[in-house]
This record gives structure tokens, sequence and C-alpha cells, in this order.
């Protein structure tokens, strides 16, 4: 019997997300370890393994094979979810992409505003892009948990959607649910944004007509600085 794939902490993290009998969407799946992995753990009933790219989906068909797995998972050549809608899908996971691309892959995909769909976001940079278009978008975060993969931290999010068009401040756009997840992983990740944020203050301090954006995210920085301390 063939070894069932072993997935970094990072995806785990997503793939625990998804719920038991799912018909899940893998967007940017790369070599469809995600996707074949649901269906070792008997999380889902059948899936679309996506990517925009040629040669990785024809690696991630090859994994599919030779897991005999071809009768449950569907290779897809799409950009994001284009051409998605229609096809049952309960559950989405898009992982490793950076967050201004996820906002637009949200943006397009009209479908998943139904409050029965949950999408699993896990964002490789620009965290508050995505959160502030998710919630203009009328999604909401029920889930965030930041976790450790190798020396990185990731943020992980089960998104679903409301209706309630938002607003968020600069604050939420930039921790999210992290200052109540209370842990190590949370706390550094939340520090680690403030460092950047002040960095990004004391660049602006060189332009004359940036002071009032310079004090703003100096504050923004501290705000969050004291959020993390806070959970200690």
């Amino acid at each position: 019997m063939e070894r069932e794939l072993e997935l970094d902490e990072r995806l785990k993290l997503a793939a625990s997300y998804v719920r038991p009998g799912a018909v899940f969407a893998d967007v940017g799946c790369d070599h469809g370890r995600l996707s074949v992995y649901l269906m070792q753990q008997q999380k889902a009933a059948r899936g679309y393994a996506c990517d925009i790219r040629p040669q990785p989906l024809e690696k991630a068909k090859q994994l599919i094979e030779r897991k005999k797995l071809s009768h449950f998972i569907t290779p897809v050549l799409t950009d994001g979810l284009q051409g998605m809608a229609g096809k049952g899908i309960t559950d989405v996971i898009i992982a490793g992409i950076g967050g201004e691309v996820l906002a637009h892959i949200m943006e397009e995909a009209d479908f998943l505003k139904q409050p029965n769909i949950r999408v699993i976001l896990q964002p490789q940079s620009r965290e508050h892009i995505l959160r502030s278009t998710l919630y203009h978008l009328g999604f909401s975060i029920d889930t965030e948990k930041t976790v450790r993969s190798g020396r990185f931290l990731y943020t992980v999010m089960c998104v679903s959607y409301t209706g309630r068009e938002q607003n968020v401040d600069d604050f939420f756009a930039y921790t999210g649910l992290l200052p109540l997840e209370r842990s190590p992983e949370s706390q550094e990740k939340l520090l680690r944004t403030a460092d950047t944020l002040w960095e990004i203050a004391q660049g602006l301090k060189q332009a004359s007509d940036k002071q009032e954006e310079q004090r703003k995210t100096e504050q923004l920085a501290e705000n969050i600085r004291q959020a993390a301390l806070f959970e200690s």
C-alpha cells in the first residue's frame, strides 16, 4: 500500500478546515499534493485541482493518476475560479498566493456569495488588502490562526459570506482575529507586522507632505504592538 502524502504545517492547517464530505476546489493547486491529501484523509467526497499554469497542473494530474484518484479529483486549467460555478463546490482552498491576488479572485467569483460555501485562504503577503476586500464584499472571517512552517509564519483564514458589506479600520485590516488567538505564533506575527509598519513610518519622515500619514502609520504600529504584548 502506497504511503499517504505529508503536508507542511501551513497546508495541513488549511486542510483541517475542509468539512467532511466536501466538494472542494483547490485553487493554485501546484503539484496537487493538497488535493490528494484531502482524499486520502477521507475529508472530501470529490474535488477539483485548479491551476493557471499547464506544467504544474500536468504534474498534479500525474500524481492524481498515480494515487488512483482520477475518479475523485478533476484537474482544471483555469485562472482563479473562472468557470467553476455550478459544479457543486462546497469548500474552496486558496493557499500560497499573495493577498492582493487572493482579493481579486474573491472579487471575480460571485458564486462564492452563498452562506453554505466555506472559503479557506492562506495569503503569502498583503493580508491587510485581503481582509479589507473580504469585508467590503460581504464576507466575514470566522476563524484565523497563525502557523509556523519552517522559519516562516503564515495566517490561515476560514471565511464565509454574510452579505453585510463593511469597511474595516486599519487596525483590523492589519491584524484580523489574531489578537484574539493568544498564541506565541500570533503574537510574533503581530509584532512583525508592527515592526514593518514602523519602518514604513520612518521612511515617510523624509517627505514633507506625508507627515500626517507618517503619524497615523506610527500610531498604528504602536497599537498593534500593544495588542500583541497584551496577549502575553
